[in-house]
């Protein structure tokens, strides 16, 4: 064999016989390898065909490798995520740049020891919050120890100190901790380098002189349920921490996150008030905020409630891949048929031609920021006695001098706040009927609102069987006692007592490689029935926002006459305004599109599915024969195939398409004469296939509806693994690990 001698160029190393071979055929009238008759350099280059013929195999291969990376960087990303340079912005606090933008100022300290000297607080509360629960929880708590115990209590987030500062505080300090889980066990945003640093194999120091509990926010339904807040017990008793109360958690999936929180709170207070000898006070309502009236302010400055034009810095929405918009609904449609009509399923198209920069990659979600229906607001302002204030300007601002700014805009007016900013649908706590029977103005209404509130079980019973909103509970006691009147409940109170009106996340349903200015949604409108009395049922509030678009809403509570919200409109007064974000989501097809798929879901599930088929079979029809796509298995879910069998028509043009190989498998549930099938009995029934797919041909699986839905199914395919790999659950559990890291089990779940 002989050994080519090297030559290096500029553009790369080449053999140096091959570079010879190429300036020949360019220069010579005949190829000495081959024979070829070459037009003259000065006369004619090269045809791309006849260097084809003279190159060696490593030629071809430097052109491979050049086409490649040019691809790359003409494609910056269209072929695949690329990371966030941005992402750091999610965890950064927007107060935090204000401190340094005069240069001489320094940065805010990260030294929770440090801070807590400085602001003369023994108590430090952090939290670690995805929706705002967790957060609202820890300024409730604080609240609730400065009043009653008259205790100094700092709210800090979790990511804003450096944690290993906490081997600093003293053992008269006390550190609480409320934590929220979400997904699969994973942990918030601003909580995940937390949860990194206990796992890791350095992690905190020794932590013999930190007191400590914990509270964390979670839902039984899911397999991991308050993963978090037993990772951070767990490793923070490993370093020596002492846990002085037991730890509390509560359970959405009970309806009972409040009175959960309610509960251990009591305990925690009273734990607290004996350890530390102090002497607790009545609890009577302080404001943590000001709520002020100022006709004087121009009402070119008041905020009126707009969502592109405010966002909080606590906001979900400020967390956003991008900044919320209003979107044009261009097109909207009914998926199920009449016969149900409590069981709406609407298919609605956002236009995203008017925002160049708002982009969406397939798979990601929509950001609804809803409105809440206007009898509610109006029922609201009414009860309140403020008919004809709701648009007078207010200034909101904290009353502790220490904390910089609300959550809220300001100025603004009630009107604002009512419709665009607070949750006035949601249910009324047991600790806010207490306070309110504080502000009645009888002593039947103060006494009757005492008794409602004092007992946890009955007041469960009295939501199971009553729509409770404030404004109802407000119109409830006056039907108790004619006499009383809410027309000198503070406002303040009024604000604090309803949370922050929060974002609803959906899945879009379309590919952005064949709709990349289109983004559609498939949202469900199924009504909550309470316990108590099936005969009221309650419509979420953005979905009754949501399904307003395609036509006005029929009444769902017998008392509510029109849930319809205000709908704004474009320039033209044609489209209706959707006021939303794109919010970048892992739940993504896999790299190589000759990876099978199992795709599980049930009802409204389908959405993301619905993207992954149509692009699955672009790509097919793209390919043809010469690269067959992965074979996909749709397990589809709902109740009957007359009635809400979604997409149907679709489905099956795409399973008919040329070059297609899809297969439905569906589970009907209400099909009359039929037993009861759900998603995951078929998943059972085809299990050894699934398992095949995933150990011998390396298929991704997705599971995309209620979170009841995927852990059964999870259990069903965890059982066909076990079998197929001779394993225990704790092997089954690595082998899950692996997959998840690998994005080969994927989960979009909820409830």
């Amino acid at each position: 064999m002989i050994k080519a001698n090297v030559l290096v160029v500029r553009s790369g190393v080449i053999p140096q016989s091959h570079f010879i071979t190429f300036i020949r055929a360019a220069t010579q009238n005949t190829s000495p390898t081959m024979g070829l008759s070459v037009a003259s350099f000065s006369s004619k280059p090269p045809s791309v065909r006849e260097f084809l013929v003279t190159a060696a195999y490593d030629d071809l291969l430097l052109l491979v490798i050049l086409l490649a990376g040019g691809l790359a960087c003409i494609s910056r990303g269209t072929f695949w995520d690329l990371p966030d340079p941005y992402r750091y912005k999610l965890f950064e606090r927007p107060q935090a740049g204000e401190a340094t933008s005069n240069g001489g100022v320094s940065k805010a300290p990260r030294n929770i020891a440090t801070k807590l000297a400085e602001t003369s607080k023994q108590v430090v509360i952090f939290w670690g919050s995805q929706s705002g629960t967790a957060e609202g929880f820890a300024h409730q708590l604080a609240r609730d120890c400065s009043h009653r115990l008259n205790l100094g209590v700092l709210v800090a987030d979790v990511s804003d100190y450096d944690h290993d500062t906490l081997a600093q505080l003293s053992p008269s300090q006390y550190a609480i901790f409320i934590m929220s889980t979400f997904g699969e066990g994973d942990p918030s945003d601003n909580s995940t380098g937390f949860l990194r640093l206990l796992k890791s194999e350095s992690g905190l120091p020794s932590l013999t002189n930190l007191r400590f509990t914990a509270f964390g926010c979670g839902n039984s339904n899911y397999k991991y349920y308050n993963a978090v807040v037993d990772q951070v017990v767990s490793s923070l008793q490993d370093r020596g921490a002492t846990m002085f109360l037991p730890i509390g958690k509560a359970d959405d999936a009970k309806g009972t996150t409040h009175e959960d929180f309610e509960d251990w709170k009591t305990t925690l207070i009273r734990e607290l008030r004996t350890q530390l000898g102090l002497v607790e006070t009545e609890s009577v309502y302080t404001p943590t905020i000001s709520v002020v009236m100022d006709k004087s302010i121009c009402l070119d400055r008041v905020w009126q409630g707009e969502p592109p034009f405010f966002q909080a810095p606590s906001d979900p929405f400020s967390r956003s891949s991008s900044p919320v918009v209003p979107l044009p609904v261009s097109s909207t449609r009914e998926l199920t048929t009449a016969s149900l009509p409590a069981r709406s399923c609407v298919h609605l198209e956002l236009d995203l031609s008017g925002h160049p920069k708002i982009k969406y990659k397939t798979g990601d979600y929509v950001a609804v920021r809803p409105t809440n229906p206007t009898t509610e607001v109006n029922a609201l302002i009414e009860v309140l006695g403020l008919i004809g204030q709701e648009k007078a300007p207010i200034v909101i601002h904290p009353v502790d001098p220490l904390v910089e700014k609300t959550t809220l805009p300001s100025p603004t007016n009630l009107l604002a706040l009512f419709r665009h900013h607070l949750e006035i649908c949601a249910p009324v706590s047991r600790e806010t009927v207490l306070t309110l029977a504080h502000f009645a103005s009888t002593r039947t209404a103060k006494d009757y609102l005492a008794n409602l509130g004092s007992d946890k079980a009955s007041y469960t019973e009295f939501l199971g069987k009553n729509h409770i909103t404030l404004s109802r509970l407000l119109r409830h006691v006056h039907e108790v006692d004619s006499s009383v009147s809410w027309t000198g409940l503070p406002r303040a109170f009024v604000v604090e007592s309803l949370r922050p009106l929060k974002a609803r996340y959906y899945s879009i349903s379309s590919s952005s490689v064949i709709s990349p200015r289109r983004a559609t949604l498939t949202v469900a409108n199924n009504p909550h029935i309470l316990p108590g009395d099936g005969k009221i049922a309650i419509a979420g509030v953005a979905r009754t926002y949501l399904s307003s678009f395609v036509a006005p809403s029929t009444p769902i509570h017998p008392h509510v006459v029109d849930q319809s919200p205000p709908l704004s409109a474009d320039r033209d007064g044609a489209k209706p305004l959707c006021h939303a974000s794109i919010c970048r989501s892992t739940f993504k097809l896999p790299a190589s599109p000759t990876t099978p798929l199992i795709l599980i879901c049930a009802g409204s599930g389908i959405a993301p599915f619905r993207a992954f088929l149509y692009e699955y079979s672009h790509l097919a029809n793209l390919y043809g024969s010469t690269r067959p796509v992965g074979r996909t298995i749709l397990f589809f879910g709902c109740r009957h195939p007359d009635q809400d069998l979604l997409y149907k028509d679709e489905l099956s043009q795409l399973q008919s398409s040329p070059h297609a190989r899809l297969e439905i498998v569906h589970a009907f549930s209400r099909v009359e004469g039929q037993p009861k099938t759900y998603v995951q009995d078929r998943v059972e029934e085809r299990c050894n296939e699934l398992v095949k797919l995933l150990l011998e041909e390396g298929a991704a699986l997705y599971i995309c509806g209620s979170a009841a839905m995927a852990r059964e199914v999870g259990n069903r395919i965890g059982d066909g693994i076990k079998r197929a790999k001779d394993c225990d659950e704790e092997g089954l559990k690595k082998w899950r690990g692996e997959q998840k890291r690998s994005r080969k089990w994927q989960e979009d779940v909820w409830g």
